[in-house]
């Protein structure tokens, strides 16, 4: 079987259809934050956003649990408890917040109609936290946010979503990672769900603590969840993005994670991401998933670039054929 892995496409829709008119695989994997950008102009965006912030710092201040929409919601309901400047602000977050909704679906259905076009293979989709929950969109179909698919004996079981609150989305309508600790005591819908359903490859946005989740300025930001998982019940593959500073191919017992960094280009507190970067994996299930080999590439001015190939010649050590040194030395090292 061969697979197509991206992450982090965030809206980057010219270069996927590039990627799709140039390749084949059997199925085509996308892990999250399809979307950029919920509105077309960056007037409506910074306004959207200096309200979201200003609800967010209002609920916190005041101890109260919830959503900046379920404040808009409240304040609307009850006007007499806030000021004439507050309701105006919840009016115009209400009409945004609609707003942003229409202008994400519409996207969906963007790039439902691309990949239905320009490729027969399967597809599999999981919301990051740019995302709307999937299956209020076109790509419902598609999505495995907390589902499962077999493929050729293979079982793929998918989580979406990262533990972060994301400016310029609607916040009450995507995807909530359900993990905190209480009393000590860690709570993990993503290890519960993958325990109950025993996958041989992890499809995730988030990843798994300790690997390829480490953020510059805040350190690991991983599912620790999901490392319990993965140290428990050793998954042939953890596929997953979210961080793209911290991308590359690694070793956990068993269990090879891959985080290619991000597809589309986005700008961070780090400076602008270029991208482009994607995998081609191909591997076969006999007694066991059989990875043969994994392709680092990356498309630039519609060109596809092969940058490095990873095998897996024992059980102890993954190994790497450098197929293009200038664009390998710009990932400062991909295998970890």
């Amino acid at each position: 079987m061969e697979i197509i892995y991206l992450t982090d496409i965030h809206d980057d829709l010219k270069n996927l259809r590039q990627v799709l008119l140039q390749t084949r695989a059997d199925l085509y994997i996308i892990s999250g934050d399809l979307i950029y950008k919920a509105f077309f102009t960056e007037k409506l965006l910074y306004e959207f956003v200096y309200i979201q912030e200003e609800f967010f710092a209002y609920l916190v201040q005041h101890n109260i649990r919830g959503t900046p929409s379920e404040l808009a919601v409240s304040v609307l309901r009850m006007p007499e408890n806030y000021s004439s400047d507050f309701i105006q602000k919840a009016k115009s977050y209400e009409k945004l917040f609609q707003k942003a909704l229409a202008n994400m679906k519409a996207k969906y259905e963007l790039l439902k109609g691309l990949v239905e076009k320009y490729t027969n293979s399967q597809l599999m989709l999981l919301p990051g936290n740019y995302d709307l929950d999937l299956q209020f969109t076109a790509l419902y179909l598609h999505d495995m946010h907390m589902k499962c698919r077999t493929i050729n004996g293979i079982k793929f079981c998918g989580y979406g979503g990262a533990p972060i609150a994301t400016s310029g989305i609607p916040e009450q309508v995507s995807v909530v990672f359900y993990e905190y600790i209480v009393d000590g005591k860690l709570h993990s819908e993503p290890q519960t769900f993958f325990e109950s359903s025993d996958p041989d490859i992890l499809l995730l946005h988030n990843p798994a603590y300790g690997t390829l989740d480490k953020l510059s300025s805040f350190g690991r930001v991983g599912s620790h969840g999901i490392r319990n998982y993965i140290d428990a019940r050793k998954p042939a593959l953890a596929l997953s993005g979210h961080v793209h500073s911290d991308y590359g191919i690694m070793k956990v017992d068993k269990t090879i994670c891959i985080n290619p960094s991000n597809f589309g280009k986005v700008d961070t507190l780090g400076g602008h991401e270029s991208g482009g970067y994607y995998c081609k994996i191909t591997l076969e299930k006999r007694e066991r998933i059989n990875l043969q080999s994994v392709v680092l590439h990356r498309i630039k001015d519609k060109i596809i670039h092969d940058i490095a190939e990873f095998s897996f010649p024992d059980s102890l050590e993954i190994s790497c054929n450098v197929l293009n040194n200038e664009e390998y030395d710009l990932t400062g090292g991909f295998l970890k």
